[in-house]
């Protein structure tokens, strides 16, 4: 299977998009019947009311649906906000198709695109209303870029790229353009993305009153409120994105499918959304959507908690946390008592686990042998891969570097397999080219003599299989001379130590096997989650510029390269530029992979209906969010 997910901002320049689902105007809305009194009491405008002219007519995936239910899933913590983002929060102004092959309209219902790529102008859907029946307007999409060019508010948003700042003219109630000072060829995949957000995440009318400049007694009354500035206020009452403080204010205006009923505060057992009565999407028969009534998501700490509460058929669908190898026999095996199937799920991953060694460490003895290209080649030969397969992965999957993945138009063979072989040899002659020294204990040392220990970071809690593919490693790097420590320490800890440059190793998942030119953060250091060379991005990135360090002339090739990229319209040369970006990093090799993950699956109650057999699963496509699970219902028995 091969497809595309390049974007099409530039094959689309200088042409309007129109709605690619149905364009005609529902004639006969009808809503929920839970709405029926609201509507009778005088509460809530009548269906037609709350809709705009221009809804979106989304075509179900098998049949039109029923009103009812709530569907049932689970957090792991407090911090889970990713699952949120991917069941709730995708309504930005355009989005991926359920195929992750076109941009298609949604809050914007066309778009014109310069032949620059400098200018992109939005239509919005006349009369669309955030979920308290406030009008939904350009003053909101210019009020979120003019709050998110705060320096203090806000960060990672192409907002605040300082190479390509951008500007917003209103047009009129319902048209903007984002002018960019250089063309940017990519921004329609980012608005396409689950960043895409950002945009749409903020009403000028209840989000104003915490801000200075709209509000001369903002900075006094934050303090009134408990706060040392506006900013602080802000981000507690406006978290943006995807954050978790977001999910945190029901106050808080949204126009996504289901809004905040019981909160996510530090000590909620539970989180619980009802639906949005002014939703802008119905289906082909004009009934309002979504169908199910609610969401309530279980708050543990406990992956046993969770599976076990899915074997019992008490989630209608997840997949996050419990979708493990592991599990994978138990939920086959339960699937007629708990009433439940599974489905599949193809992985945007390109691996199982990636080892970035920090070539920006600031240790100087450490930083010139993680550097050393040798020294990363002696580690992916001393690694048995096949035995961590078989032991973890129960023989799914197959020995894999850090690249593209087979389904990927990108993918490259040589690169995905390079140094992949378990070969002792060819790693103690790797060692020795990077300067280490064998001493008498048959453990190498530094070319000084001096002992060495590396020590990776992993977080437990976020991959149990993490530690177990670990602990293999460490015992198959002690049989080849490197003494490895394996450090498991928490979420927060994790981050805060790459800015500070003093750590040797983490590991995490391998983004961009098939977001590729979304997502190349282990081809060439391009944002914050290059973590081999935190301080080479920040150099690119412009973002932190009292640790940035500039790069190698491979790595500085590389950025040029992406630059171009970026403002580059035809999607064509785009790619082109991409595979030489690829090129480079093949050959200097900066980080190490285990293996290609095997598909993965989902749980889903028998009764929910609507959900597709067959689903990709990643994040910057957040399933399950772009097949529409606002269309999803429970079938009446």
């Amino acid at each position: 299977m091969k497809f595309s997910v390049l974007g099409t901002a530039g094959a689309l320049a200088g042409i309007a998009i129109g709605a690619l689902m149905l364009a005609n105007p529902v004639l006969a809305a009808q809503q929920a019947p839970s709405l029926d009194e609201m509507v009778s009491s005088g509460a809530l405008p009548p269906v037609d009311e709350r809709l705009p002219e221009n809804p979106l007519v989304v075509d179900p995936v098998e049949s039109v649906g029923t009103y009812g239910g709530i569907w049932h899933s689970a957090l792991r913590g407090g911090l889970d906000n990713a699952w949120i983002a991917r069941t709730v929060a995708y309504d930005g102004l355009v989005r991926y198709d359920r195929e992750w092959k076109e941009i298609i309209p949604n809050l914007a219902e066309s778009w014109e695109v310069s032949e620059d790529s400098r200018s992109y102008t939005f239509h919005l859907r006349k009369g669309l209303k955030w979920n308290n029946g406030k009008p939904f307007t350009a003053d909101d999409i210019a009020f979120a870029v003019e709050l998110f060019k705060e320096p203090s508010y806000g960060a990672g948003t192409f907002i605040k790229n300082p190479q390509n700042p951008v500007t917003i003219e209103v047009v009129d109630e319902t048209t903007f353009t984002l002018n960019f000072e250089n063309p940017n060829g990519t921004i329609m995949d980012e608005l396409a993305s689950v960043n895409g957000l950002t945009l749409v995440s903020l009403s000028k009318d209840y989000c104003s009153q915490f801000y200075p400049k709209y509000n001369e007694n903002a900075a006094e009354e934050a303090k009134a409120a408990g706060f040392e500035t506006w900013e602080l206020w802000m981000t507690d009452r406006c978290g943006w994105a995807t954050e978790t403080i977001r999910w945190a204010n029901p106050d808080l205006p949204f126009m996504n499918a289901w809004m905040i009923d019981q909160p996510l505060t530090g000590d909620a057992t539970r989180v619980t959304f009802k639906r949005n009565p002014y939703y802008w999407k119905v289906d082909t028969e004009g009934n309002q959507l979504p169908y199910i009534d609610g969401l309530e998501m279980r708050v543990s700490d406990s992956v046993e908690e969770i599976t076990l509460l899915a074997l019992n058929g008490q989630i209608d669908f997840q997949d996050r946390h419990i979708s493990t190898v592991a599990n994978q026999p138990l939920f086959y095996d339960g699937q007629e008592e708990g009433d439940y199937r599974m489905g599949q799920e193809i992985q945007s991953s390109s691996n199982t686990m990636v080892i970035q060694f920090n070539m920006n460490h600031v240790d100087e003895k450490r930083r010139e042998l993680f550097a050393n290209k040798d020294f990363r080649i002696g580690i992916s030969y001393a690694i048995d891969r096949q035995e961590i397969i078989d032991a973890v992965f129960t023989g799914q999957g197959e020995p894999y570097q850090v690249a593209p993945r087979p389904e990927s138009p990108f993918y490259n063979e040589t690169y995905a397999k390079q140094y992949t072989e378990y070969d002792p040899d060819k790693a103690a002659e790797a060692f020795e080219k990077a300067g280490l020294t064998k001493g008498g204990d048959g453990m190498y040392t530094f070319a000084d003599g001096s002992p060495l220990t590396i020590t990776i970071d992993t977080i437990a809690s976020l991959r149990p299989e993490w530690p177990d593919m670990l602990e293999l490693i460490q015992l198959q790097l002690e049989a080849a001379g490197i003494k490895m420590e394996i450090n498991n320490i928490d979420r927060t800890l994790y981050y805060d130590k790459r800015p500070l440059g003093d750590y040797d190793a983490q590991v995490w998942g391998g983004d961009g096997g098939l977001d590729v030119v979304q997502e190349p953060r282990y081809y060439m250091a391009a944002n914050a989650e290059s973590v081999w060379a935190f301080r080479w991005q920040a150099w690119y990135n412009g973002s932190t510029p009292e640790i940035a360090e500039e790069p190698a002339d491979w790595a500085k090739q590389q950025m040029d390269l992406y630059t171009q990229l970026r403002g580059e319209g035809d999607p064509d040369k785009r790619a082109e530029l991409m595979t030489q970006i690829l090129t480079i990093g093949q050959e200097n090799f900066p980080v190490i992979g285990v293996s290609l993950p095997g598909d993965t699956y989902y749980i889903a109650r028998n009764n929910l209906k609507n959900v597709p057999d067959t689903m990709f699963q990643a994040y910057l496509f957040p399933t399950p969010a772009p097949y529409d699970p606002f269309q999803w219902y429970f079938a009446q028995e």
